[in-house]
């Protein structure tokens, strides 16, 4: 990821981001390691307090996941399940 191009790449190749998937990912890789709950992810992406009722992490870690973690290569964003999400190098 480089931040001052605002360009993502894996394994050479260039991976088109929205700009939330942008941020999301930016957000993933300062905590790299650390889980990361739905509501400290919503809080911080979209600025707004977690309701409990909204899948809008799910769907954009979906959107992620299917972007960066092609077939053949490891996965990078894991389910801690009860718990949000981690990002753990391949």
């Amino acid at each position: 990821m480089d931040i001052a191009s605002h360009e993502v790449k894996r394994g050479g190749k260039q991976i088109p981001l929205s700009a939330k998937e942008y941020q999301l990912l930016e957000y993933l890789l300062h905590n790299k390691g650390i889980v990361l709950s739905r509501e400290k992810i919503e809080n911080h992406i979209w600025n707004f307090d977690y309701e409990g009722g909204t899948n809008v992490v799910d769907v954009y870690i979906s959107y992620l996941r299917k972007k960066i973690d092609g077939k053949g290569q490891k996965k990078l964003i894991h389910t801690v399940r009860g718990a949000g999400y981690v990002l753990r190098e391949g």
